[in-house]
């Protein structure tokens, strides 16, 4: 073999070895995976009372509803009172991990997390997962 085509198999070799680096390392995501991260998602924008991306990570349904049940924009009614205190959210946020979480086709549950009696409801919607009420 020459030096250019031994060059060539080398970077090949290389290659195909950094493209394997990793893939075999993590398990691949669950749907139960994207339920929770779209879970901690949302409650990490209630915690930081970032209304617009709270409301961006709910369904159009939700968003109208409880826009509807305020008579204001879904931003304006979670920061009127509809989101929970940060000492609950950080408590459901931790619970996350261990929670049960439950899918049916595009409908899912998670939960029940923190002091709610009921889990928190998501469904998919164009390829991602939202949160559709409690």
């Amino acid at each position: 073999m020459t030096a250019r085509p031994a060059l060539a198999v080398a970077l090949l070799g290389a290659g195909l070895a950094l493209a394997g680096c990793g893939s075999g390392d993590r398990p691949r995501p669950t749907p139960a995976d994207g339920v929770r991260a779209a879970a901690n998602a949302y409650l990490g924008a209630l915690g930081a009372r970032d209304w617009q991306r709270a409301c961006g990570l709910m369904t159009p349904a939700a968003r109208r509803d409880l826009a509807d049940a305020a008579g204001v924009p879904c931003p304006r009614a979670l920061a009127a009172g509809g989101a929970e205190g940060a000492e609950e959210l950080s408590s459901a946020r931790r619970e996350l991990a261990g929670a049960d979480v439950r899918i049916r086709g595009t409908a899912a549950s998670i939960g029940p997390l923190g002091t709610a009696q009921q889990p928190l409801r998501l469904r998919r919607v164009g390829g991602r997962w939202l949160v559709a009420g409690a």
